[in-house]
């Protein structure tokens, strides 16, 4: 049995629907249906004026549309450092179960915002979709690319790793995936994507072409050997980028890629102090000219989207984000798996 949180329906259809890794105290999903593509499905639910913007907006980046924000995350602040805080006394205890095996050495804000983009995708379905050969589809996974620098100087390599996420996830899910991921990278010769990229353009440069294109024809059929799809970031859910873990304090908008399949591309800068005024405590406009104690010292961070707006509209964008702004709010939130997800079915 399954629930359709959006439309408010039950599903009752144990060939198509299962338990998030056949565990029952697991929420459940839709599963991959026989001779469907290998990333995603037609949802059944499109209207028709949206299955006809890829038609007429016939790009991935002449589609994209942008939204930027400065966010307050006092709250997320104060999470973490909670959260640290009982990670240092597991550690003294040796009891680290309940922090991803042990895996996650510290709640950072790379973390955090990964956790909070796979609560989004799966709260808001529709953000997980994807355009490919004028169809829109849903994905089957959550699946997020994040760049990891081996060394932070001007040579130093840069990988791209790609991981998929469950649904249900919560935030030592995700750490446990993701630290190990990192690991892989700066501390072991373990990187995919990068021996991948190292061996492909050492080949001349016919041969080089010929790879690509046959990617990019295994994107449109919808069928890719896995190893191959492990290594195109550009067939995530999201490309994501913490430019606040080299300092940057701003985020740069960032075009999206006409090959591949991600519809959105998200950068955050660093968290970072400021005067700001929370317009809850304003009741009039005279005691916002007169009353400088409403400024109040804060959190802070940028954040910016690209987004193709084929995949949904602006209405449900704009829910999207203030989902987004509450997440932030109460970040305590991510600390529990999701009990039931929607299905775009």
């Amino acid at each position: 049995m399954a629930r359709d949180v959006e439309k408010n329906s039950i599903v009752v259809d144990n060939k198509n629907y299962a338990h998030i890794n056949n565990d029952p105290n697991r929420a459940i999903i839709r599963k991959r249906r026989r001779f469907e593509r290998w990333d995603g499905y037609k949802p059944k639910s499109l209207e028709s004026f949206r299955k006809l913007m890829p038609f007429v907006m016939r790009t991935r980046n002449g589609s994209v549309n942008f939204f930027e924000d400065t966010f307050d995350v006092t709250e997320v602040v104060k999470y973490l450092d909670e959260k640290n805080k009982k990670l240092d006394e597991a550690k003294k205890s040796g009891d680290l179960k309940d922090f991803g095996n042990g895996k996650i050495p510290k709640y950072s804000y790379n973390l955090f915002f990964i956790t909070l983009i796979v609560r989004l995708l799966t709260l808001r379905p529709w953000l997980n979709r994807f355009i490919s050969r004028k169809n829109i589809y849903q994905r089957h996974d959550v699946e997020i690319a994040f760049p990891v620098k081996k060394q932070f100087d001007d040579v130093g390599e840069e990988s791209t790793r790609f991981e998929v996420f469950d649904r249900d996830s919560n935030i030592e899910d995700v750490g446990e995936i993701i630290f190990d991921s990192i690991k892989g990278v700066k501390q072991t010769t373990r990187d995919p994507s990068g021996d991948f990229i190292g061996t492909a353009t050492k080949l001349p440069n016919i041969f080089l072409t010929c790879l690509v294109l046959f990617l990019d024809f295994s994107i449109a059929i919808g069928f890719c050997p896995d190893f191959l799809r492990r290594v195109d970031t550009m067939q995530s859910s999201v490309l994501f980028s913490n430019l606040g873990s080299i300092g940057l304090k701003g985020a740069p908008h960032h075009h999206l890629y006409d090959r591949g399949t991600s519809s959105l591309l998200i950068t955050a800068g660093s968290v970072r102090k400021e005067k700001i005024i929370n317009i809850e405590d304003i009741d009039d406009i005279d005691e916002l000219m007169n009353n400088k104690e409403l400024l109040k010292e804060r959190y802070v961070v940028d954040i910016k989207i690209s987004m193709d707006e084929r995949i949904a509209d602006g209405f449900y964008y704009i829910k999207s984000f203030k989902l987004l702004e509450e997440i932030l709010k109460n970040p305590y939130q991510l600390d529990e798996r999701l009990k039931e997800v929607p299905i775009d079915d």
